[in-house]
């Protein structure tokens, strides 16, 4: 029985999705440039200045300087998920876990090379003699506990937010952690006999969060397709039919999915 009405229109979503590879030049374009610039200046200055005076500093200045290093990356990470186009973007050709990987990604490497420039310039303002002594593995140990919890404050903000804002949880929460840590004595100087104690802490910290931050992201990459793509491409409607999606709708990744 011919009714007049033409059929609604039907969606087959590509089977192949893009690689992690394909959405690294997105994932750079998405890069947050002002934390990432605001992070080099606080890694990179305060450490710059004692080499180019030519001062020499001891263990526990050179540490404090790495220390602040790490803060300032861990706070441009937990900027590297901000979204504020999140509600314009219905589709995702990819799982919004994957998504989030890769664009961790950018964020994480340039965060690792400002770290370790503003410690390398700190350790070289040390003494000669000294320099041997730089404490390198726990204050790498350090700076990725910050990162990590960054990085779970961000997603937390991110779930509250929409997917927009992960600062809005990172940034004070970064703050207050690294307050918290210096009160209990987690930021002890190097050759301090509570140096082991406290690196024990920060790895209980670094390992808690890493786990529990893969886990998500394993559990989102092998759970299929974002809830968001389902709902979007293949939501049911009366008769058995498929919606057509709205016409503002755009895929920030690929233009065409």
């Amino acid at each position: 029985m011919l009714t007049g009405r033409a059929p609604a229109p039907r969606f087959e979503p590509r089977r192949s999705a893009p690689s992690a590879a394909a959405l690294l030049v997105p994932a750079l374009r998405l890069a947050p440039r002002g934390p990432l610039l605001a992070a080099a200046l606080l890694a990179l200055l305060p450490a710059a200045g004692p080499v180019a005076l030519g001062a020499a500093l001891g263990l526990p200045d050179a540490a404090l300087l790495a220390r602040t290093a790490a803060v300032a990356v861990a706070l441009a990470a937990g900027c590297g998920w901000d979204d504020p186009a999140a509600q314009t973007t219905a589709v995702l050709p990819v799982p919004v876990a994957r998504w989030r990987a890769v664009r961790a990604l950018p964020v994480l490497a340039a965060g690792a090379g400002l770290w370790t420039a503003g410690a390398a310039l700190a350790r070289t303002a040390l003494p000669a003699g000294v320099r041997g002594d730089f404490p390198w593995g726990g204050l790498v140990l350090e700076a990725a506990a910050l990162t990590v919890l960054a990085l779970l404050l961000a997603a937390a903000g991110l779930h509250r937010t929409g997917g927009r804002h992960g600062a809005v949880a990172a940034a004070p929460g970064v703050l207050l952690a690294a307050a918290a840590a210096a009160l209990l004595g987690l930021f002890p100087p190097p050759g301090d006999q509570g140096w082991d104690a406290a690196h024990r802490c920060w790895a209980g910290v670094l390992s808690a969060g890493a786990g529990w931050l893969l886990g998500g992201l394993l559990g989102g990459l092998l759970g299929g397709p974002s809830g968001r793509l389902r709902a979007a491409v293949a939501r049911p409607a009366r008769g058995g039919r498929v919606e057509a999606l709205p016409r503002k709708v755009r895929t920030r990744l690929l233009r065409r999915w």
